[in-house]
């Protein structure tokens, strides 16, 4: 049986869910918060930095808790099946730490997704407001090729890229490159959307 009276070991399963089921919500609100107010150094901080670390450590938990409470085996044959050594308090206590861990771990899993939609919308907004239409494009037959980038342009790459670029800065290599190719794709299909939904043709 695992060690410590009853009341004691509830007592601890439960602070261990808490402590996990409020992490999880601690992560979700900041995350939100930050990515609607479009502060990115700590959005980027708090989902590159600070949520790994939690994932790290909850999966440590987890793995404390399945080894101090084993859930009951299936037995074989015609053997009886022997008492649980856990209560089934601790069995569902460790059931919720189990789900909650799992919603920390899909909430890393997504978080880049989410981010990279929201940079996609942001993007798609300032290409309808900024990019011209129509008789812009069209050159005429001694019109020399523009030597910089179109205002427009340079203002999206600024106010998404730009950004997302300075917040990463903040985090470690191995965390900025997934972070500005996920947000970069984003970027481009967002240009791309809206160069065929207005049928922008260069010429």
């Amino acid at each position: 049986a695992p060690p410590g009276g009853p009341c004691l070991r509830l007592q601890v399963l439960g602070r261990c869910l808490a402590a996990v089921a409020a992490a999880h919500a601690w992560l979700t609100g900041r995350a939100g918060r930050y990515l609607a107010a479009w502060a990115l150094p700590q959005f980027l901080l708090l989902t590159q930095g600070d949520l790994q670390v939690l994932k790290a450590e909850t999966e440590q938990l987890v793995l404390q808790v399945s080894g101090t409470f084993p859930e009951p085996g299936d037995t074989d044959g015609d053997t009886p099946p022997e008492p649980s050594p856990v209560s089934p308090w601790e069995l569902q206590l460790c059931r919720q730490i189990h789900e909650a861990a799992n919603n920390i771990q899909l909430f890393s899993r997504d978080v880049l997704r989410m981010f990279s939609t929201s940079c996609k919308r942001l993007s798609a907004e300032i290409f309808d407001q900024t990019m011209p239409l129509g008789r812009h494009w069209r050159l005429g037959p001694r019109a020399e090729l523009p030597s910089t980038p179109s205002a427009y342009a340079a203002a999206a790459v600024q106010a998404v890229l730009g950004q997302v670029l300075q917040g990463a800065q903040a985090l470690p290599r191995d965390a900025q490159a997934p972070t500005l190719a996920r947000v970069t794709t984003a970027f481009l299909e967002a240009w791309m959307d809206h160069i065929l939904t207005h049928r922008i043709k260069f010429r």
